[in-house]
């Protein structure tokens, strides 16, 4: 039986919202049902679109190889963000989880151009297989009884991640975009530790190198030594208080304007509505059952 496509995003959030402590830099959910969750907007979507504006590339498609980055981004915002990320992720790291699928379309802008962790479908607990990615988020084994895999999640797998998501930042393109490496060639180079030259700036290089070479033990030492370092650097962030229950309640209005169905519409009504829908339910009920009887009683008086 095929897996439901948001069964580890629900499984996630529930562990999340059991938690009296919350995490301004991931994304809120605020209504969980079997089939559906209902999140906070950020609207200023992925970071990917944002630095796609700043690329030349061939037919101007995303997919189009890379001619050459016209503009770079603001170093203040890149430390604000990388702050962000390794946050939310010492978070996750606190639940046990790893996200297991960080790049740049799972890490959003909000309407203030803070960043938000988003898409927990491949979450899972610390010390499970890594699947389901290629470089340059993540890099194969060579040695030992997990070779020519990804190894085990785990803060080696996180930050290599983080280290790839803050090249793309700083350099305005992904590993290796620049000479645009085909996907077996790239894998082999990264597998082999051959990693792009570091140059365009001395703080975000370091970190970049520390967690390609998995300096770091854990995922709160990545967050720690992140803004310990860039605290200089970074734009001054702001965090607004999320009204939950306001939120909620808006979700589940328009559940009942029947954005996702007749079924759920009634299950999300006020009580006196489902009475009233129930007592029209019956009378229609009882007049069906009576139809018979009245043909009855017409053709034969």
């Amino acid at each position: 039986m095929e897996e439901h496509p948001l069964l580890k995003d629900i499984a996630f959030y529930k562990r999340l919202n059991e938690r009296q402590d919350r995490c301004p830099n991931i994304v809120d959910c605020f209504v969980m049902l079997p089939d559906h969750l209902f999140l906070s907007y950020c609207a200023n979507n992925a970071i990917i679109w944002r630095f796609h504006e700043r690329q030349e590339r061939e037919d101007d498609h995303i997919l189009g190889r890379l001619i050459r980055v016209k503009d770079y981004e603001d170093p203040a915002l890149i430390a604000r963000w990388i702050q962000q990320l390794t946050s939310a992720l010492e978070y996750v790291e606190e639940m046990g989880f790893c996200h297991n699928d960080l790049n740049t379309t799972n890490c959003l802008l909000d309407g203030n151009f803070k960043l938000k962790l988003t898409d927990f479908g491949r979450a899972a607990t610390i010390g499970q297989f890594l699947e389901y990615t290629s470089a340059p988020w993540a890099i194969r084994l060579t040695a030992g009884p997990l070779k020519s895999t990804y190894g085990l999640c785990s803060a080696r797998t996180e930050q290599f991640a983080v280290g790839s998501i803050l090249y793309f930042m700083v350099y305005g393109h992904k590993p290796y975009e620049d000479i645009n490496l085909d996907g077996p060639e790239l894998e082999h180079r990264f597998a082999e530790m051959k990693f792009p030259e570091l140059n365009r700036h001395k703080i975000f290089d370091g970190l970049i190198f520390g967690c390609w070479y998995n300096v770091y033990p854990t995922m709160a030492l990545v967050a720690y030594d992140f803004k310990r370092k860039t605290k200089d650097i970074a734009s001054i962030i702001e965090y607004e208080t999320i009204d939950r229950t306001k939120e909620e309640k808006t979700g589940e209005a328009l559940i009942q304007k029947g954005i996702l169905g007749p079924e759920l519409t009634l299950r999300f009504q006020p009580l006196w509505r489902k009475y009233l829908h129930a007592a029209s339910s019956m009378l229609i009920w009882h007049f069906l059952i009576d139809v018979p009887k009245r043909i009855r009683s017409w053709l034969w008086p």
